[in-house]
């Protein structure tokens, strides 16, 4: 008993010891941690501000030059920098204490990015590997940006941690991302490529939808409208919603430029259960869109397809306005009816009343199935079509159009008369219905 308390006067110590000992050396080790990790955000941050400088380089020497290897070279700078910034909020980032402006920082160069190595990309190739006047202004405005990014940068390097805090400034890194982010939308969805247009007021579009729609002036739930317009493929629009009880009964879009309906959709459940026929259901959308365009001579066709979530079949036309024999692809109307109670499930229409464009210049056919040969080997001619896209600026562009040769496929390509580019393909997301051939879908 003697002997066992002899040990554990002699082990206490040494337990006290240990634990100073290990305690010290893993302040030592937290200590060169730290010190590492301090290290490693200093070599990164000056990683980021040369990030930013060699971008802004190659965004001026893109817009000087215009070569292929120019914008080869600004792809990899935004992408580097992109990965470089990334690291730096790792860092400078944990789950239980986020950095908010940093992540913000980086959605704005995700979005610069996106914007330079697909959008202006795509742009510059279906050009010819030739800058627009719109890819010049969007490249003058990106490096005005990594300018401010620069002078952001030098104001928070040395403060990251602080910037979290609410109450204290981030140097405007999340107003610098905010702007990224419209200058691409801008470049990507603008009807007027880099600006907005000039709008309609929230109450004039509302009381457009009054006109349209009587049969909503008495709805008794929430009508709320979109507090900024919004943007996609050139329709620039107030999104519309008719609630109650949290529940969407309704919604719209309205073209905040025009005033037009440009998509419907009625969210309420199917409670008949009354068949409704093809050209029955024909008429009802026939009916429907002529409270909304009038076109004089249309084609439309016609797919079956299975409602979202339930078993029920819906008809799915699409009309397509005809001038002078030339198809206005731009102005399709699309036009869903249930089967079931004959109820239109959705309606949506990008553009409106597009007239045939004047062509200065016109490219002969055989050139350009000549120049593209290998995309029109299995394609058949099918006429002339205006179209718009990204591509034209969403302004209308008189084109030849070609449909794929292999029945099964509903692919179409368009290229433009004037310059011989294609500047725009579809495909169809709907079979045709199995008792009509696909030349009948058409009348």
């Amino acid at each position: 008993m003697v002997y066992y308390k002899k040990y554990y006067r002699y082990l206490a110590p040494f337990i006290i010891i240990a634990s100073l000992l290990g305690n010290l050396y893993l302040a030592v080790q937290l200590r060169s941690i730290k010190k590492s990790v301090s290290s490693s955000n200093a070599m990164i941050s000056r990683k980021v501000e040369s990030g930013i400088r060699d971008t802004m380089y190659s965004v001026k020497a893109f817009m000087d030059i215009g070569g292929k290897d120019e914008l080869t070279n600004l792809q990899r700078s935004v992408h580097q920098l992109t990965t470089i910034f990334n690291n730096w909020m790792d860092i400078n980032n944990t789950t239980s204490d986020p950095n908010e402006p940093m992540k913000r920082g980086l959605s704005g160069l995700e979005s610069l990015r996106n914007t330079l190595v697909h959008h202006l990309n795509n742009n510059y190739s279906s050009h010819n590997e030739e800058l627009t006047e719109y890819d010049q202004e969007l490249l003058a405005k990106i490096y005005e940006s990594l300018d401010r990014l620069l002078s952001i940068y030098h104001n928070i390097e040395g403060r990251l941690r602080e910037i979290k805090r609410a109450d204290k400034s981030d140097g405007g890194l999340t107003q610098w991302a905010n702007n990224m982010e419209e200058i691409s939308r801008l470049y990507r969805h603008s009807r007027t490529p880099n600006h907005h247009p000039t709008y309609l007021e929230a109450d004039t579009v509302l009381a457009r939808v009054k006109e349209k729609f009587p049969e909503l002036s008495n709805f008794s739930g929430t009508i709320n409208i979109s507090d900024k317009v919004q943007m996609k493929d050139g329709v620039h629009y107030y999104e519309i919603k008719y609630v109650i009880e949290d529940q969407v009964q309704y919604s719209m879009w309205m073209d905040a430029i025009e005033g037009s309906l440009r998509r419907f959709e009625d969210h309420r459940e199917n409670e008949s259960s009354t068949t409704v026929f093809k050209e029955a259901a024909l008429n009802i959308a026939k009916s429907f869109m002529e409270r909304f365009e009038s076109y004089e001579n249309m084609r439309h066709g016609v797919s079956l397809i299975k409602e979202e979530g339930t078993e029920d079949t819906v008809y799915a036309f699409e009309f397509v306005p005809i001038i002078e024999d030339i198809a206005i692809i731009s102005d399709n109307i699309k036009v869903n009816v249930a089967s079931k109670n004959g109820k239109i499930l959705k309606y949506s229409s990008d553009f409106s009343n597009t007239s045939v464009p004047i062509l200065k210049e016109k490219s002969q056919l055989s050139d350009i199935e000549e120049k593209h040969a290998e995309k029109l080997a299995d394609m058949v001619y099918t006429g002339m079509a205006i179209v718009r896209s990204f591509y034209t600026n969403y302004q209308p562009v008189m084109t030849y159009s070609y449909k794929s040769a292999k029945n099964e496929e509903n692919r179409r390509l368009y290229f433009d008369m004037a310059t011989g580019n294609q500047v725009y393909e579809a495909f169809s997301v709907y079979e045709p219905v199995s008792y009509m051939d696909k030349e009948a879908n058409y009348e």
